[in-house]
């Protein structure tokens, strides 16, 4: 079955996850009312995640172990920089729910994942819906996490696998042409994304990124806005004199919870060359932290990042009476590969089409990942902020081996009559540089 330039949501009847289960061809059921066609299934609902709670702050701590690292690959001097650990993980975690041996342990390792088997991605499931539930139910905070699945039509993918993600990811499916049309899905793909984080992320995808043997691309978005539980005042807002890193000054629009010189209690931790301060948000439970280092200490203080290091100093935080400004500040990173950060955290195979092993997808040993791409927005404003990333990994089809005929040492050649079978010439070239 293909179905050229249609978007087929598909919520497919699966039960089992693994690498062993058997294949399927997607199916699609016609409703004369709706625009596309849809297969729905009742078979698979998302997971409660209820039970498997004692699993949340274990894999929160791997997200934050992730987040350092992955800090840590992608600052570049003088460069701004903002991402979504979680929005990256979630992404790759569907990435390594299709994979198998090596491959997937080395995602799993990337990702700094202590949880094994599926209690990791129960505690995924279990993390996004608290997330969701808790921006859903404050008031002041709104708060998105969507998984979706792109797929070639026609192409047999394990009713596993799909299943999997159904079940804790909350994945829908849809069913596009990458093969005839790679540019029309590049761009359908970044629609639901502008779409899922209210027009923040524009492009994730970038030109080029889908070609015709792209068979599975798996995104992820996340949306945050929030109002600061403490607004800032914008009549106290003003330009004020900001230190770069090489001393230079710059002016900065800077923002005040009151009046000039007054105080205000919040919680605020003393570090080795640093402060911490929270910011938090409407219902208490979302804070931004800031880490501001003393007077040049912002190096030292950036390598000394860790999980560890992040963890000691939440638990440190508490109420003191200070007097708090904070810039204000817009910024869009990306659209950027990954590919280069991940392969040095150890995500190798994934990325080689000849040792990529994404068989829990379609049974195949010819899938590999061709790249991963994230895009991030903050906007840190009086009233609070707004935040959104996305991420997308791209899955390509390298096809049947091609054979190889590189004639790069020595050898022998015939030139022949191939009717009456008879050798006209023979040689060897040892050197072709060698002409006489």
């Amino acid at each position: 079955m293909k179905l050229s330039g249609t978007i087929l949501i598909l919520l497919a009847t699966m039960l089992i996850a693994g690498c062993g289960s058997k294949n399927i061809s997607p199916f699609a059921t016609e409703e004369p009312d709706l625009q596309f066609p849809i297969a729905k299934s009742d078979a698979v609902a998302r997971e409660n995640p209820t039970a498997f709670n004692e699993n949340i702050s274990k894999q929160a701590e791997s997200i934050n172990k992730f987040a350092v690292a992955m800090y840590n690959q992608l600052k570049k001097d003088g460069k701004n920089l903002f991402m979504s650990p979680y929005s990256i993980t979630a992404a790759l975690a569907m990435t390594a729910a299709g994979a198998c041996g090596d491959t997937k342990q080395q995602i799993l390792d990337a990702l700094q994942v202590d949880l094994e088997g599926v209690a990791f991605d129960q505690a995924i499931n279990a993390i996004d819906q608290s997330i969701t539930d808790h921006g859903s139910t404050t008031e002041g905070i709104s708060l998105s996490i969507i998984n979706s699945t792109w797929l070639q039509s026609g192409w047999n993918f394990k009713v596993s696998y799909l299943d999997h993600l159904s079940r804790y990811y909350g994945a829908g499916v849809n069913l596009v042409d990458f093969m005839e049309k790679p540019e029309e899905c590049r761009q359908i793909i970044n629609a639901w994304v502008a779409d899922q984080t209210n027009d923040k992320i524009l492009n994730l995808l970038p030109e080029g990124s889908i070609h015709p043997v792209t068979r599975v691309v798996l995104t992820n978005a996340i949306y945050f806005f929030g109002d600061w539980l403490y607004a800032f005042n914008s009549e106290y807002t003003s330009s004020k004199k900001f230190m770069l890193l090489d001393n230079s000054i710059v002016q900065a629009p800077v923002m005040s919870l009151n009046k000039p010189d007054s105080t205000v209690i919040m919680l605020y931790a003393r570090g080795s060359g640093f402060r911490a301060l929270d910011f938090p948000y409407k219902g208490g439970r979302i804070a931004m932290t800031v880490l501001f280092p003393d007077s040049g200490s912002f190096t030292s203080v950036e390598n000394a990042l860790s999980a560890a290091m992040l963890k000691q100093v939440f638990a440190s935080l508490q109420p003191e009476t200070l007097e708090v400004s904070l810039p204000k500040y817009k910024f869009t990173y990306g659209t950027d590969t990954l590919r280069s950060a991940l392969k040095h955290l150890g995500m190798i195979d994934a990325f080689d089409p000849n040792r990529a092993d994404l068989s829990g997808i379609d049974g195949s040993r010819t899938l590999y990942v061709d790249n991963v791409y994230h895009k991030a927005f903050i906007s840190v404003d009086e009233k609070g902020t707004e935040a959104a990333a996305a991420t997308a990994v791209v899955i390509d089809w390298r096809g049947p081996e091609k054979p190889v005929f590189k004639v790069d040492r020595p050898f022998i050649f015939m030139i022949r009559d191939k009717e009456a079978g008879t050798i006209l010439f023979m040689g060897r070239i040892l050197n072709p540089l060698i002409t006489e």
